[in-house]
């Protein structure tokens, strides 16, 4: 689906026309059609208006994937991931590099392990340890 056909969509959902969007957005009317027909591509200053007036996740925009809208939560994870990468100086590679290894089962049920940890689970701190074990082993 092209971004076009995505600009659409939002404005089917919204309910709204092409008009509206324009003057919610500030741009002429023409300049919808235009990008709605894919005869232009948006630039970073309407992507940004539009996430800004109707929370629209710019990266679904672009891409498809995802969600049209962010939600509370997802607007708290960007939030907190920010706040994550500005506090241990991560580049945007090693934030990426962090959140596929968040992103896999093996890793969300070591997190899991360590919560239960916290809440005094000795069985799941028996099983970290070994888990730990067993990487040291492949890992050295």
């Amino acid at each position: 689906m092209t971004i076009g056909k995505r600009l659409k969509e939002i404005k089917s959902v919204l309910k709204i026309t092409s008009r509206e969007l324009a003057e919610n957005l500030g741009i002429p009317v023409r300049t919808i059609g235009s990008y709605e027909r894919d005869e232009a591509q948006p630039g970073p200053k309407f992507f940004h208006c539009i996430h800004e007036k109707y929370n629209i996740d710019i990266n679904w925009f672009l891409t498809g994937k995802g969600y049209m809208f962010i939600s509370e939560k997802t607007q708290a994870d960007i939030n907190y991931i920010a706040d994550l990468q500005n506090r241990l100086k991560l580049t945007a590679s090693e934030i990426d590099g962090l959140i596929d290894i968040l992103d896999s089962a093996a890793s969300r049920e070591m997190v899991f392990k360590f919560i239960e940890i916290k809440r005094g689970n000795k069985e799941a701190l028996d099983s970290l340890i070994y888990n730990l074990q067993g990487i040291k082993a492949i890992y050295g």
